[in-house]
């Protein structure tokens, strides 16, 4: 939970490295009223950012781990809350059980269970067992025979997933023993009733065991293949969604932004939730399109006497909304020639974008770094 042990307002974001993340997060906290200072791995571009009061860099991620350890064990940081968006730090931190370290930042993984579930896939075997959440059936599987096992026992297709992957990498569907024994696969692995279905994704901010604002979307658009991360939704209201927000969040006691995936059964229309995000995802600068003031739901949660009485946020029935993710869709766009697609970025298209215009200097940054690596790339092909 945030710490209260300065007077000024602040917080510390610690950046993934790249224009994913963490650059859609410092426009809400500066709304809500709070400094953002930085720490990151030496050459990110968010030290440009004008959101940003002060930053602070490292030489590699392990050293960065190594400094964020210190700060998180610190009691007396001044910052009231420290936001993580760097998924594999998050999870180091969080595999260490050090309760110096997550009590004033994380406490629901002090939890065995719940710090299973943030770390590993794994977990998600247990969960179906014991019924905390929905989820598909599940079962980690050391053979191909035990997946085939798995399969007649579920019915096909099933799909698997490595217990640490992310963005979808070593996740695969098979339709048919025929198709599995043809594969190459690296065991232990979970194995996963496949929902038939559209997969979603449900986006909040958490305190104290309960969701103070959240949006679910559709995926529409994929960056490279069905499993991959996405660079175009349909943020929608969905408030059949709700009671499973309230359980992943009562369950995991996170506090801060995080997310889940979740598929929607195409004949039934129950949802199941198929993977956990323990850090911000990528759509809540969406939220002031969809009618969902996170920028409110933070300064809540930055101030615990406030909170409790804070009312739920989440979008109203009416108008969806296309959200394109910048840069990766309009990429997407020109890699796989969709010009039907790349007309969702012409203006008066109707969608919506995160484009960071309000955020000139970073603008600015990421225009010439792309323009330095292509023509660095030209300069080595002409090399060649």
């Amino acid at each position: 939970m945030p710490s209260l042990n300065s007077s000024k307002r602040k917080v510390l974001l610690v950046s993934e490295g790249g224009l994913y993340l963490a650059f859609r997060l410092p426009p809400m906290f500066r709304c809500a009223g709070w400094e953002v200072d930085l720490l990151c791995v030496a050459g990110d571009p968010m030290v440009h950012s004008r959101y940003i009061s002060t930053s602070f860099s490292e030489k590699s991620w392990a050293d960065l781990a190594v400094r964020l350890q210190q700060i998180l064990r610190d009691p007396h940081r001044p910052w009231q809350a420290v936001i993580v968006t760097h998924e594999q730090t998050v999870r180091g931190l969080m595999a260490t059980g050090d309760a110096d370290l997550l009590t004033g930042w994380q406490p629901g993984a002090l939890n065995p269970e719940v710090r299973g579930f943030f770390l590993s896939k794994f977990a998600f075997e247990a969960l179906h067992q014991r019924r905390h959440l929905l989820v598909p059936p599940s079962r980690i599987c050391r053979t191909a025979a035990e997946i085939q096992d798995f399969g007649r026992e579920t019915g096909w297709p099933v799909i698997v997933k490595p217990p640490d992957g992310s963005g979808g990498a070593g996740v695969a569907r098979f339709n048919s023993p025929a198709e599995l024994l043809a594969a190459a696969l690296t065991f232990p692995i979970l194995a996963q009733k496949y929902i038939q279905g559209r997969r979603g994704l449900a986006e909040m901010v958490c305190s104290a065991g309960r969701p103070l604002a959240w949006l679910a979307s559709y995926s529409t658009q994929r960056k490279n293949g069905e499993y991959s991360p996405s660079t175009a939704r349909l943020f929608c209201a969905m408030p059949e969604l709700q009671p499973l927000v309230e359980q992943v969040a009562q369950f995991t006691q996170f506090e801060g932004f995080c997310g889940f995936d979740w598929m929607e059964d195409a004949s039934t229309g129950q949802r199941y939730l198929i993977e956990f995000h323990p850090r911000p995802s990528s759509g809540f600068r969406f939220g002031r399109f969809c009618g969902v003031d996170f920028p409110a739901a933070v300064a809540a949660w930055l101030q615990p006497e406030t909170v409790a009485a804070f009312p739920l946020q989440a979008q109203a029935p009416g108008r969806s909304v296309a959200a394109h993710y910048f840069s990766g869709d309009l990429f997407r766009c020109l890699r796989q020639r969709d010009w039907r697609g790349l007309q969702a970025w012409l203006p008066g298209s109707g969608a919506c974008h995160d484009v960071f215009w309000d955020d000139l200097p970073l603008l600015a940054a990421w225009v010439t770094h792309r323009c330095r690596r292509r023509f660095s790339k030209s300069l080595s092909e002409k090399s060649k």
